[in-house]
């Protein structure tokens, strides 16, 4: 009965091992329940081939598409190919090497010795190259483990240990490459590869027993091979190994055996690979070699991947560290205590949606006891808009003391702005100057939302500047000539300013805040009938409070900045030192 007669395996099975072949379709693989002929080992695929019964008797095979292919005499049987089987034909799976058995043929006589080449004949030489390409996984890792148990499991102690030394990447990846050396004697040259942005491998570390030689190349054949298999990958004698083609650098540095393993993340990601090679012939890899450097290589990726998130820790602290001195920077900026003006009173709000934001609010000094209300609000968020508000603060400063008309600074002021490299950004910004010796009050509005204006005499909620009188926004247009409008303050009136951060702000279902709550919020209600309630201080109170609790909870969307000045009943006197305190302006996260 013809049979296949089992010759070599890994797992060094005795020899002449028969396995007859009693069917007309016999299906050889790993899979117990779907294969007639079971090879239990990693690398052979599920179902890798297949032998089939032809109705004179002839018997074939062909593969199954399989990962690490079929060999009859040395030779690939690529699908769909059938092959012919004959008598002591010799078929290799993996590592198996069989020999088909059929005694039904009738073999020719001997020759005469003297005729013969060399007497008689030799075994055939079947240990020729193999391609092996293998996943590891627990079992085989306990496979690996049965032969010799004690001195591979103290190698792999002693590898885990040596990974497990530092956090960081580079002596890590440098680790690694030692590590690999000690493992494997036979090996010449080391290549730890790491992928960059675009998807190149790119060897961060090599390692060489032979420093004269120019190691800097490595076989982008087998590295891609093995990366986008995601397999582990063995090439006994990688210069005649069709699988990998002519490949110029395996031809140059004379790489004889090869082994590459890819690096994968906790989701299956490549994220680089291991190449380990050797040139001397006689020194050539085993399967049990590459299913130690794939564990090797697990190892390494679990390492890799610690390290990274270390590093990853390490530069949100230090991002913290930066933000919070930019915090702190901000809020150098930002005045450290409300105007102390007789007969008035000032309020005023900050609280940025990150921990630095673009909104900005000042009050500066000018000459004849002037004093300007400043409030404005930088496109963006975060550290790019407040890098731009610390130079609007600087550039606001020194235009309104050089420059006497308002309209005129704020002109120059946007000059300035666009000379300055505000590129594409633009700042909305609202500016008063009160004059207490008149009580007038002047404002310009670049864009910005209207300051509101309560009038006590009429018990009325006005705009302090029509829309006609409102001109383009800060960087918008160079040469823009601002128009200014001057009102004057009446005992009990007041002003308020914010910024759109108000207006946006959004409840939990996703509703807005809107300018009609704001103008309800600062418009007196029933129930604040005394003339305090339309005091600065109590506007500005007010709207944040009603801010406060239309958000319920919800984190802020934009930074809010809320600016209120007004002027006193003449029996109230000014502002004292403890009323400044408990109105200076805060640093606080607003629920918005």
């Amino acid at each position: 009965m013809p049979s296949l007669i089992l010759l070599k395996s890994p797992e060094g099975a005795s020899p002449s091992k028969h396995i007859p072949l009693t069917g007309d379709q016999l299906v050889i693989g790993r899979d117990e329940n779907g294969c007639q002929i079971v090879i239990p080992h990693h690398a052979v695929s599920r179902k890798h081939a297949q032998i089939t019964r032809s109705g004179s008797g002839q018997f074939f095979i062909e593969d199954l598409k399989s990962r690490n292919k079929t060999f009859v005499n040395s030779k690939e049987v690529a699908p769909p190919v059938r092959q012919l089987l004959r008598p002591d034909d010799r078929i290799k799976i993996c590592d198996f090497l069989f020999r088909f058995h059929d005694e039904r043929a009738v073999k020719p006589k001997e020759l005469p010795e003297w005729l013969s080449k060399g007497g008689k004949d030799d075994e055939p030489d079947d240990s020729g190259m193999t391609t092996i390409e293998a996943t590891q996984g627990r079992g085989s890792v306990q496979q690996f483990l049965e032969v010799a148990p004690s001195d591979r499991l103290r190698a792999l102690l002693e590898i885990s240990t040596n990974l497990s030394r530092t956090l960081d990447l580079d002596p890590l990846l440098v680790q690694i490459a030692d590590t690999l050396f000690g493992v494997f004697k036979q090996a010449d040259r080391c290549f730890v590869l790491i992928l960059d942005e675009t998807g190149r491998p790119v060897p961060t570390v090599r390692k060489s027993r032979r420093p004269a030689l120019d190691d800097t190349r490595f076989s982008r054949t087998i590295v891609k091979k093995a990366i986008d298999s995601k397999h582990s990958y063995l090439s006994e004698d990688a210069s005649s190994d069709a699988a990998l083609g002519p490949a110029a650098s395996i031809a140059e540095f004379k790489i004889r055996s090869v082994m590459c393993v890819p690096l994968l993340d906790a989701q299956g990601t490549p994220t680089g690979a291991i190449q380990v090679d050797t040139q001397d012939r006689t020194k050539k890899f085993s399967l049990d070699d590459l299913n130690l450097l794939t564990i090797v290589a697990n190892l390494a990726s679990v390492a890799i991947e610690k390290a990274r998130l270390h590093e990853a820790v390490l530069e949100r602290e230090k991002e913290q560290k930066e933000i919070e001195l930019a915090r702190k920077v901000q809020l150098g900026f930002l005045p450290q205590t409300l105007p102390d003006v007789p007969g008035y009173e000032f309020y005023a709000h900050y609280s940025p949606a990150q921990t630095v934001g673009g909104d900005y609010y000042d009050f500066i000094s000018l000459p004849g006891g002037r004093v300007a209300i400043v409030l404005g609000d930088v496109a963006g968020k975060g550290v790019p808009a407040a890098l731009l508000v610390a130079k609007l603060s600087s550039e606001v400063r020194f235009c309104l003391l050089t420059t006497p008309n308002l309209a005129q600074a704020v002109s120059l002021l946007n000059d300035q702005m666009i000379r300055g490299g505000l590129g594409d950004r633009f700042v909305t910004l609202a500016v008063m100057v009160l004059d207490p010796a008149t009580h007038a009050v002047t404002v310009v509005n670049a864009g910005h939302m209207a300051p509101k204006l309560y009038r006590a005499a009429t018990d009325e909620l006005v705009d302090s500047i029509t829309l006609d009188a409102t001109g383009l926004p800060v960087g918008a247009m160079p040469d823009y000539p601002y128009e200014q409008v001057t009102f004057a303050l009446d005992v009990g009136d007041s002003v308020a300013l914010f910024t759109d951060g108000v207006t946006d702000a959004m409840n939990p279902a996703g509703k807005m805040f809107t300018q009609a709550a704001v103008d309800r919020f600062l418009s007196p209600d029933d129930s604040a009938l005394a003339a305090d309630a339309q005091r600065a201080k109590r506007l500005g109170e007010r709207l944040v409070a009603a801010v406060r609790a239309h958000a319920n909870g919800r984190p802020q969307n934009d930074d809010i900045a809320v600016v209120a000045f007004g002027r006193l009943d003449t029996g109230v006197g000014p502002n004292t030192t403890a009323n400044r305190a408990s109105n200076t302006s805060r640093l606080e996260r607003l629920p918005v």
